[in-house]
């Protein structure tokens, strides 16, 4: 298990306990007060209750759709590099005969790399070392096709074949920053402070009614907890229970293609 797993396991298990602290803590301030019989001190609390849980559920909203949009974003961004990488495949043809090869065998490097270097992969090797895999595959083909361009049958078949390669990389590079894009920590961290104040809040109004009830709030705790997870899960489409690995099935294959290519 990594980091990121272990962190998508531990933040709704930690904002679970952090939520049943701050009721309980929310119950003692009221059972305070109500010592004091002050009742003038509950004037306007219900205001204050319903503005922190309609904070609590935009931020939430926000999140859930923010997160649903990366994901999509994401699953649209692996199939446009496949498509990117299989057209620029294809182009190779436009290549002298005797350059393709050893084009061919470079475009094999690339994709074997990308694929390892999908986050949550198997990787025998340190981020570092692919990216530097990944840079020298790159200027690899890009020197070979720039140095036979000149014996293509004409400028328009080296242009199209140019054009392809330069697509091929700028889809890898926008597949990369679209998975270390996600919420700001600034924005979860206030997520989880409001969801603690709002636990706080709870707990302190029905235990100042007289009739403060642990199983509403164990089911307050959960269900926000839970949606959490379900929202952070989005976020890491590659380490938990929602995941993008089926759309990475068109690389392996174009990879499947590209061993039986010559």
């Amino acid at each position: 298990m990594n980091g990121v797993q272990l962190a998508m396991i531990a933040l709704p298990v930690g904002l679970f306990v952090a939520m049943l602290l701050a009721a309980a803590i929310g119950q003692r301030l009221a059972a305070r007060r109500l010592q004091r019989s002050d009742d003038a001190s509950a004037v306007g609390t219900s205001a204050v209750d319903a503005a922190v849980l309609g904070l609590l559920g935009l931020l939430v909203a926000f999140w859930f759709s923010s997160a649903g949009t990366r994901l999509d974003m994401r699953r649209s961004l692996i199939v446009e590099e496949a498509n990117a990488i299989g057209t620029a495949w294809l182009r190779l043809d436009l290549l002298p005969v005797d350059a393709q090869p050893a084009v061919r065998e470079e475009f094999r490097t690339y994709l074997d790399v990308r694929l390892v270097q999908a986050p949550g992969a198997n990787q025998a090797d340190s981020d570092g070392v692919l990216a530097d895999r990944l840079t020298k595959a790159q200027d690899s083909i890009w020197r070979q096709a720039i140095a036979a361009a000149p014996r293509c049958e004409s400028d328009q078949a080296a242009v199209l074949l140019l054009d392809a390669l330069n697509a091929m990389f700028d889809a890898g590079t926008r597949h990369r920053a679209a998975f270390n894009a996600h919420t700001p920590v600034a924005i979860l961290l206030l997520l989880l402070l409001v969801a603690i104040f709002a636990a706080v809040l709870a707990g302190h109004d029905m235990a100042g009614r007289g009739r403060f009830n642990w199983l509403h709030i164990i089911v307050f705790a959960s269900v926000v907890s839970l949606t959490i997870w379900v929202i952070y899960d989005l976020e890491m489409p590659r380490y938990g229970l929602i995941r993008v690995d089926n759309y990475d099935q068109t690389l392996r294959d174009l990879r499947v293609t590209f061993q039986r290519g010559t």
